[in-house]
């Protein structure tokens, strides 16, 4: 499946509830237009945790990955 914007929120709702349940949760900034790279601001706990860079690895990119093997990261863009 190609990564669109669109497609990519489709498959966030199941990560984005796993975040809330610590007080954290993700915004969709972008996608870059080669469909490789999905932008994100942290949001609530997610901003200060000293683990954000294993979720957005291991629990953001992980998953999306399986429905979009074009997708080779997510950048973190500050606020």
């Amino acid at each position: 499946m190609r990564a669109t914007l669109k497609s990519i929120m489709q498959h966030l709702d199941a990560i984005r509830a796993y975040l809330a349940i610590d007080g954290g949760d993700i915004e969709v900034v972008n996608l870059s237009p080669d469909g490789r790279t999905l932008y994100i601001r942290l949001l609530g706990s997610c901003r200060t945790c000293d683990l954000n860079s294993t979720t957005i690895e291991l629990g953001v990119l992980a998953p999306l990955r399986r429905h979009f093997p074009s997708l080779e990261a997510v950048e973190i863009v500050p606020e």
